[in-house]
């Protein structure tokens, strides 16, 4: 799947980038190995086992020198190009939008106004959606599968991995958002499909731990 969502990224952006930082869980040297012979002009970032997605980002931002960045889970590839662009129209003229996405995600709705930023049509992710889990656990729409997002909002509320959550990895989603809804934060879905989910279905596939890749672009 990281071959499959690399190679789509490479195929259908069409904005500069800065860097390719690749971060791997599994602490699986043969991969780590492989990971390193296929990308030879990425930067990497390997656990010697396995610390969870929220740990692999944690350690990934330190690396990144640009404000802008896109992160894409290795389950999601991208399907057309200017994605990026589209999305930090809208980021740069709306700085409280924390990140926008190229498709909405697991069926979360979004609210029926569209609006424009940066000449850009959007609508804003519902508040509160309880994503197919009981109690309150309203999910504010904040998501690690594949967005561009800013250094400086992750650094507002991160390390990820230190902010305190129960339950199941949605719940650790949550959580996150929640820290960032008090800051008066909203997420955005770009106006039309430019990503789809290639995890679903996969034998291998655990939602939530699997690792992946960070394409580091922006001003």
């Amino acid at each position: 799947m990281l071959n499959q969502s690399i190679g789509a990224f490479i195929k259908y952006n069409t904005y500069p980038i800065t860097d390719f930082i690749i971060v791997n869980d599994s602490g699986d040297e043969d991969i780590h190995r492989s990971i390193r012979e296929t990308y030879t002009g990425a930067e990497f970032v390997f656990h010697e086992k396995n610390g969870g997605l929220f740990k692999s980002i944690d350690l990934a931002m330190p690396h990144i020198k640009t404000e802008y960045y896109f992160l894409c889970e290795d389950d999601w590839t991208l399907t057309a190009p200017g994605f990026i662009e589209k999305s930090m129209a809208i980021m740069k003229e709306r700085p409280e939008i924390e990140e926008v996405w190229p498709q909405k995600f697991n069926i979360h709705d979004a609210e029926p106004a569209w609006l424009t930023a940066g000449g850009q049509r959007y609508q804003l992710i519902t508040q509160f959606h309880l994503k197919g889990q009981d109690g309150p656990y309203g999910w504010h729409g904040f998501s690690t599968a594949c967005s561009l997002k800013r250094v400086s909002d992750y650094w507002k509320v991160g390390p990820y991995s230190d902010i305190p959550w129960e339950g199941t990895v949605w719940m650790r989603e949550q959580a996150i958002g929640e820290k960032y809804r008090l800051l008066g934060y909203r997420t955005a879905v770009l106006d039309g499909v430019y990503a789809t989910s290639i995890g679903w279905g996969k034998a291998e596939y655990k939602p939530g731990n699997t690792g992946g890749g960070m394409y580091e672009g922006g001003n």
